[in-house]
């Protein structure tokens, strides 16, 4: 298996002690890999998240050229259109729920 050395800062290498110490990793290389496969993790969720983000983005543009949008021109006008989705959501979440 390959090596690799590092260098911590003493939180770090007092984090690592603590973790083995109570039993939740036998070694420092468990440890690290776990923190990999973490990061590993993380990575691909914010990609989903980032795809996701792209995917709404072009539904949004693609609605707003086919001329499905609503205009608001007052703050106003936002928190009443806001709070008219938020009735919407909430009602059908409530029919979800009793249905």
């Amino acid at each position: 298996m390959p090596q690799r050395n590092v260098n911590l800062t003493d939180y770090f290498d007092n984090f690592i002690d603590a973790k083995i110490a109570s039993g939740r990793f036998s070694n420092a290389s468990e440890m690290v890999r776990e923190g990999l496969r973490l990061i590993e993790q993380r990575e691909r969720e914010d990609e989903a998240k980032i795809e996701w983000l792209r995917t709404a983005a072009k539904e949004g543009f693609d609605a707003i050229e086919r001329g499905d949008y609503t205009a608001l021109s007052s703050a106003d006008e936002i928190d009443a259109f806001v709070k008219d989705i938020h009735a919407e959501v909430s009602s059908a979440l409530a029919d979800g729920i009793r249905g």
